[in-house]
């Protein structure tokens, strides 16, 4: 049985950082979203319900037809996700609408918890034992949403979660817990392993939790199982919705997906990857007066493509689209936004809750993983990316500096305050980039490959690992569709070239570049990995572990750790992060890993520049990246 994404414990992290003189640097440091919840990030917009119609009148009924990120198409509805498919399309743009997380995060334009939408009471805690009352929602099939449908959730990830769950980190959720049990049919209570922050455990424990209905509880059409309350009945049950879930042509007719407990059911789904939405007539929630009643979600090949139908209107006219960052008006000092380009549309600038980042394979068999395992390499690498130079070029200044590994904006309080400038703390130096290679035993070759001629483990030499004649020439897998994600790779690509690192760009779509983080390569298995660097043109939003703790992202052996980094003393301070709510945990652990370099720090570009029609209401768009249509309303 593979392990979660863990992919072998290499050290990464030999040498301790060479002072440096940085604005801002001063170390520190997913999922997934969390939830990576590793969760990998492609753009959507989120809506919150408007009780304002501009002084136009709200009007009952509808059909909006919004667009999917570029070359991206949901292709995974089982709300029990592995690494390959747990991304924001999948969670945000289809399992969401349908199955409600036991707690819901956004608030207007915070990613904190949203108690209105959540599907239970905020949990009270007695020392070790926390408690869950849920509220009365239903699922469409008339049976109530019950203690037994968290247990059930919860029992799947005790049996298969370790292998099977995309933000699976070691020694966490369900490992810190001692018990759970179905208290009543409303109530849940826990005991908790050992001491840890209230606020953590809710943003990154709890969270994750997706109440599964009991009529899933089947090991094949006709089998009923009760891996509920058998453990051991888990892994048959997981591997029949596994495969159910492969085949998006199969969901909307299917008895299985079609019992959710969401504001929404699939009513259709075509060959060319467009879902259709309509309101599920059970929804135990609150809606407003006024509400679209379908939803549609239509793919494109690229942002071009979607930018031609949004200008075009008439019979395909989009209801919410997106400006391509190529072809948006730079915003004037202050604003969020420039002027509109696009007529009879309203402009707002999206922006994820989390990190924007190209992952490192430090346990790849290559050799040019014992390369990127050398702090000073990773060092002289980001002094290669001109993220000023990005976001003032192919972003027309929407994006913002990536400073570390907890999101920068919306600027919260975990942030570090050395952190809060937004300086890069490693700006564009292909100077100090080539200084830094020559001084540690490497012949730079410009416009050539550079190649070590001072192999060996000493501060002069290329570093333990790295053999004499080693080349500095990595590939690198990019996600289509997204134009500034491709000028950003070949401008790196450019800049590389100056000290000598030769990178092959590989063009693919999200779903081909997302799908190489299976766990089916590496140390762990022995098997060369096809890649050292890989970009899916977006990073991590923090869904559905909201809390930026670096758990999954950045623990050695977690699932969303994608990388395989690992690193003795961060591991430490990430401990120590989760068991005290003090933001000072979490500073300390961010300032020691920034400088470290686990990842390779991109700008942080909008979501989505969302584009929505006139007389279409869809509120504050949510950091979390979580999508609320049933709030949505035209007026006249």
């Amino acid at each position: 049985m593979r392990r979660g994404l863990q992919r072998g414990r290499t050290a990464v992290d030999s040498r301790t950082p060479r002072p440096r003189d940085r604005r801002g640097l001063s170390g520190r440091l997913a999922a997934a979203c969390g939830g990576l919840a590793l969760l990998l990030a492609a753009g959507g917009c989120g809506g919150g319900g408007s009780t304002s119609a501009g002084g136009r009148t709200p009007i009952a009924g509808g059909v909006v037809t919004y667009a999917l990120p570029a070359n991206t198409v949901p292709n995974y509805i089982f709300p029990f996700t592995s690494i390959a498919y747990f991304s924001v399309v999948n969670t945000d743009n289809l399992q969401y609408l349908l199955y409600r997380p036991l707690y819901w995060f956004g608030d207007g334009r915070s990613p904190f918890m949203n108690n209105a939408l959540s599907l239970a009471y905020p949990p009270r805690y007695n020392g070790q034992v926390v408690t869950i009352n849920l509220k009365h929602y239903r699922w469409s099939n008339g049976s109530p949403v019950t203690a037994d449908d968290v247990l059930f959730w919860v029992r799947m990830m005790q049996a298969v979660g370790q292998a099977d769950w995309g933000g699976w980190v070691p020694h966490e959720f369900p490992a810190n817990i001692s018990s759970v049990r179905a208290v009543s049919q409303t109530q849940v209570r826990m005991v908790i392993k050992g001491k840890y922050s209230h606020s953590w455990f809710t943003d990154n424990e709890l969270s994750q939790i997706t109440p599964m209905p009991q009529a899933w509880d089947y090991s094949s059409a006709t089998t009923k199982s009760d891996c509920t309350h058998v453990i051991s009945d888990c892994a048959a049950v997981y591997n029949y919705l596994n495969s159910k879930s492969l085949n998006p042509a199969s969901w909307p007719a299917s008895p299985i997906w079609s019992v959710v407990d969401g504001p929404w059911r699939l009513a259709s789904y075509s060959s060319q990857g467009a879902f259709t939405f309509r309101l599920n007539p059970s929804y135990s929630g609150t809606l407003p007066k006024n509400h679209i009643s379908v939803f549609t979600e239509v793919p494109f090949t690229s942002e071009e493509a979607e930018y031609n139908v949004l200008q075009a209107g008439g019979a395909n006219q989009l209801d919410v689209g997106y400006l391509p960052t190529v072809d948006a008006p730079v915003p004037p000092p202050g604003a969020a936004v420039g002027q509109n380009p696009v007529s009879g549309y309203q402009l707002q600038a999206l922006y994820f809750w989390g990190i924007s980042y190209i992952p490192y394979n430090f346990a790849s068999t290559d050799p040019q993983a014992a390369i990127l395992r050398q702090l000073y390499f990773r060092q002289a690498f980001q002094d290669l990316v001109n993220q000023a130079e990005i976001i003032q070029g192919p972003l027309h200044g929407y994006g913002k500096v990536s400073t570390g590994p907890v999101g920068d904006y919306p600027v919260t309080p975990f942030l570090a305050p050395k952190a809060r400038s937004g300086s890069d703390p490693f700006p564009y130096n292909p100077v100090e980039a080539r200084s830094l290679l020559q001084l540690h035993g490497w012949q730079i070759n410009p416009s050539g490959v550079s190649t070590c001629i001072r192999p060996g483990p000493g501060p002069t030499q290329c570093g333990p690992g790295v053999k004499s004649g080693a080349r500095l020439a990595f590939t690198l897998p990019y996600a289509t569709g997204a134009a500034w994600v491709e000028a950003a790779v070949l401008q790196l690509k450019s800049n590389a070239s100056l000290v000598g690192i030769d990178i092959t760009v590989i063009p693919q779509s999200f779903n081909q570049v997302t799908g190489q983080l299976a766990p089916t390569c590496g140390l762990a298995h022995n098997k060369p990995c096809p890649w050292e660097l890989l970009d899916w043109g977006g990073g991590w939003t923090y869904v559905p572990d909201y809390l930026p703790t670096g758990e999954e992202l950045f623990l050695t052996g977690a699932a969303s750790n994608v990388g395989a980094y690992t690193n003795g003393m961060n591991d430490k301070l990430i401990k120590a992060s989760l068991r005290n709510s003090s933001p000072q945990a979490m500073w300390a652990w961010e300032n020691y890993l920034r400088p470290r370099l686990p990842i390779v720090m991109q700008p942080l570009a909008p979501s989505a520049l969302v584009e929505s029609i006139n007389n279409l209401r869809i509120g504050v768009q949510s950091p979390t990246l979580a999508l609320t249509p049933e709030d949505w309303y035209y007026v006249k």
